[in-house]
């Protein structure tokens, strides 16, 4: 398949995603070591910010989904499959992040347990799993099983949802809550909070570069007109 996108439209997207990873990489290795963690603090920091920037494009995605089945618009659809091909894979590197980020740095209240034990203890973390799980879940159905839009756009607000109750539930009991680092960015100062924020604000801009390229690859729905031309005469002969 071909890109919708004229040459100097893709090269502008590769500078664009080139000067923002040079950028987040930038941001990264200006925050500062941290008492307890030194520089280990840069991965938590990143994971977290990059977490929540897969989450509003998967939200995006849901956004998308709904637009999709009001209007049943192509263009749509194309964003809405172009978040997805970056929201899913990213999700894999988050969760690997996250598991790496956590037996580095994880404190547990001092516990003396392994890594291996205490970690499923942390629902996020839990929640990370069971999302990823459901992301191969619906990439596969996407692929395998379901050959019309409707149904795409419906199993990818349906993940969406899932996605947000699964969040509301850790972050609304009060107990799932102390069970993970409460606030460790709000609670810093500005040396640690300004370049997570505009960490965060360059990975969510290279993502959306990176879903207007995926969306250029997906072709408008064939006309009627076009389906029919393209099945054998069945009167003939």
């Amino acid at each position: 398949m071909r890109s919708s996108l004229s040459p100097a439209r893709l090269a502008f997207a590769g500078v664009s995603i080139a000067v923002l990873a040079a950028a987040i990489g930038l941001l990264l290795l200006s925050i500062p070591p941290v008492v307890g963690l030194g520089d280990k603090v840069k991965l938590p920091l990143f994971h977290g910010g990059s977490t929540w920037v897969d989450l509003m494009i998967f939200t995006l995605m849901g956004v998308a989904a709904i637009a999709y089945l009001v209007t049943r618009n192509d263009r749509v659809y194309a964003w809405e499959v172009g978040f997805r091909a970056v929201a899913a894979p990213l999700w894999f590197v988050n969760s690997v992040l996250g598991f790496i980020a956590a037996s580095s740095t994880w404190d547990f209240s001092a516990s003396k347990e392994s890594p291996l034990v205490v970690i499923p203890a942390d629902p996020r973390l839990s929640a990370q799993i069971v999302l990823l799980l459901g992301v191969v879940v619906v990439v596969l159905a996407d692929w395998l099983v379901f050959d019309k839009r409707l149904h795409k756009a419906i199993v990818d607000l349906l993940y969406v949802v899932v996605m947000w109750g699964l969040m509301a539930n850790i972050f609304l009991d009060p107990v799932k809550r102390a069970l993970h680092p409460d606030s460790p960015v709000m609670n810093s100062g500005w040396e640690i909070k300004a370049p997570f924020f505009a960490m965060a604000v360059a990975i969510f801009a290279a993502m959306i570069v990176l879903s207007w390229v995926a969306a250029s690859f997906v072709r408008p729905a064939p006309l009627p007109a076009e389906q029919n031309a393209e099945r054998p005469d069945e009167s003939a002969g």
